[in-house]
């Protein structure tokens, strides 16, 4: 029994490292699923891999009505745990299964905090994605890191809505 168990997280773990998803199985496929993100078998294990690329991160552009442009991130630097939810939020935005409609209320969430942080802003403009890093080889040969969005969305401050004092 006990190696039955064995054998079965192995092959998790194995299908975690190939990207394929237990959670389209018939019957169980969810639990499986449940188990592999709390056994963390659902992780690719990319860090290990040679062409380990830069973590997803989230970009503010705040716009004011003069057209002006500033980026903000949400992550502070004051607590560690804080940042940490953030970037778990912006995980869930990266992640292949996330509905769109989650990450649009994610997004006008976001905006809403820079709106916050930004009294004079308009517009803000909210950026996931992450950095394409070339090879070192192409590295040293001059080429720069590309960034790749993966979702992009551009949010309005509501006609009439008042503007907080800063």
């Amino acid at each position: 029994m006990l190696s039955s168990l064995a054998a079965g997280h192995l092959l998790l773990a194995a299908a975690g490292a190939q990207k394929l998803c237990p959670c389209d199985l018939p019957v169980i496929g969810s639990a499986l699923a449940y188990y592999s993100v709390l056994s963390g078998t659902d992780s690719g294990y990319a860090y290990f891999a040679p062409k380990v690329g830069a973590p997803p991160t989230a970009r503010f552009t705040i716009i004011d009505r003069h057209g002006r442009e500033l980026v903000d991130t949400l992550e502070t630097g004051v607590t560690r745990e804080a940042d940490i939810r953030v970037e778990d939020l912006i995980e869930t935005m990266t992640h292949r299964r996330t509905d769109h409609a989650v990450r649009r209320k994610i997004a006008a969430s976001w905006a809403a905090t820079m709106f916050g942080r930004h009294a004079d802003a308009d517009a803000i403009l909210v950026d996931v994605g992450n950095n394409r890093l070339p090879s070192m080889e192409a590295l040293r040969g001059g080429e720069a890191p590309r960034w790749k969005s993966i979702f992009r969305a551009r949010i309005v401050r509501a006609a009439g809505k008042p503007r907080s004092a800063p």
